[in-house]
Order: C-alpha cells, then sequence, then structure tokens
C-alpha cells in the first residue's frame, strides 16, 4: 500500500486530524497532484487555522506558481496565528518568508 493511501485510511478514522490532511497535501507535491495537495491545504487553512505548520509550505508552494499576492496572504495569516500561538520560531520563518516574496527588508 503507498503513503498516500495509508493517509488516506488513517484520515477516515480521524478525519478532524490536519496533521494528516498536512501530510496527505504534502504526499500529494511529491506526486505532481497539485489539484489534491491545495485542496488539502485549503481545508486546514479554513477549518484549523491554528495550524501552524501549513502556511508555510502553502506560502512556497503558492510562490512557485507565481501566485505572489497569495503567498504573501498566506504568510500574514501565518505570522497573525504564530504571534497569537506565541511561537517565535515559526514566527520568524514566516516574517522571513514574507519579507523574501514582498521583496522588502524587516
Amino acid at each position: 500500500m503507498d503513503r498516500v493511501q495509508q493517509l488516506k485510511e488513517l484520515l477516515d478514522k480521524h478525519p478532524d486530524d490536519s496533521f494528516l490532511k498536512y501530510a496527505l497535501a504534502l504526499e500529494y507535491l511529491k506526486r505532481g497532484e497539485e489539484e489534491s495537495a491545495e485542496q488539502y491545504f485549503r481545508t486546514i487553512v479554513e477549518q484549523d487555522p491554528a495550524y501552524l505548520g501549513v502556511y508555510y509550505q502553502y506560502g512556497k508552494w503558492l510562490e512557485t506558481k507565481g501566485r505572489h499576492a497569495e503567498a504573501i496572504d498566506m504568510y500574514s495569516k501565518g505570522i497573525q496565528q504564530a504571534m497569537m500561538q506565541g511561537d517565535s520560531r515559526t514566527l520568524q520563518e514566516l516574517r522571513n518568508a514574507f519579507a523574501a516574496v514582498a521583496d522588502i527588508d524587516l
């Protein structure tokens, strides 16, 4: 059984598990199934905005697609969440990514 199938079976048992959705999104990216990956990224942002890992990866993917305004928005949302959660490491990573795509110095 491949990794995607394993993750889907686990997700069937735990449908609210954002980590499983995130892992599926990353697996779909590895396979080149970008629409499926984006669907899982978007679902996490909508249903579990406190899941910090999604903002960086989704933002980076948006950048690769040339969707810079959306990437900036994603990083901004992640920055807000990281500040609310007091996660300084993730906050710095998101600020750096935001500055790089927005082409500004922080």
